[in-house]
Order: structure tokens, then sequence, then C-alpha cells
């Protein structure tokens, strides 16, 4: 009868470990990370062997493409500090009406559901006792005259 019961902790205690092991071993295999490979805030992949979306946007040559769900998820919470050290010195910055404050940026964005690098997004935060309560990000591309330049005025007009 001794043998019986210590029997079934054995069974018991390996069904329990065995779960236990492989979601240990697979854990550690995936490098603790919670995104992909390059997914911090900035980073798109490089989608087409070999090309850089860098090279095909003619970014500038330190400028950094930050992808949108990141954004969206990742900066809510963060103090205005952070957020200026990911993002830099804000483009525009105006009271909310309200409590908050708002910053605006223009930025490369990718968007992982179009697969869309959009080149001059409008990407706000918004700020309510110092912590970033909200971010919204409007896709654009840029104006056709900031990618073409402006055309010559003749005389006249």
């Amino acid at each position: 009868m001794k043998h019986s019961g210590s029997g079934k902790i054995l069974r018991i205690s390996l069904a329990l470990l065995l779960p236990l092991g492989l979601t240990l071993l697979v854990s550690c295999e995936t490098g603790g990370t919670f995104a992909r490979q390059g997914g911090g805030f900035g980073n798109a992949p490089d989608q087409e062997g070999g090309a850089t979306l860098e090279r095909d946007l003619k970014l500038g040559q330190g400028e950094r493409i930050f992808r949108k769900n990141n954004l969206e998820h990742l900066a809510i919470g963060r103090n205005r500090i952070e957020i200026q050290q990911l993002m830099g010195p804000p483009d525009g910055r105006s009271l909310d009406g309200g409590n908050g404050y708002l910053w605006d940026y223009r930025r490369p964005i990718y968007d992982e559901a179009s697969d869309t690098v959009y080149a001059w997004s409008l990407v706000s935060f918004k700020f309510l006792k110092g912590l970033c309560a909200y971010v919204n990000v409007r896709l654009e591309h840029p104006p056709v005259q900031l990618t073409e330049g402006e055309p010559a005025l003749e005389p006249g007009q």
C-alpha cells in the first residue's frame, strides 16, 4: 500500500513539472522580449531583403521610423521627459483647453496593418498630470509641395 501512494505522487508531480518545464524552455528561447527583432519604438523592419526603408523613402540619415502600434500602446503612462528623450523636442506645444498639454510631432510612422511607412505622420501626445494620457497618430504622406519642391512663380502672379 505504501508503494501505490508514492507512485500517485510521482505521476502528479510529473504532470505538473512537465508543462512548467516546457514553458520555461520556450520562454528562455524567445530572449525575453515582447517585440519582434528591431521592434522597439523605432526601427521598422527591413521588408525588401536588403533594400532599407530609409533608402526607399530618402529619409535623413539619422531619422528614425516609429511603429504606430508601439507608440499608441507603449507611450501611455510615460512622463514628458521620457517622451522628449524618445521623440526629441516637439514641433508644436499647446494647451488642451482643459487641464492637459498637447505635444505634436511630424515623424515617419510604419503602419503594420497596411505595411506602409507614412513619412509625414502627425503624432500627438496628450499629457494629464505630467503623464501621457493618450496618443493620436494621423498617418499622412508629405504634401506634394514638400516632395517636389515649390514651382517657380511667373511674374504677374
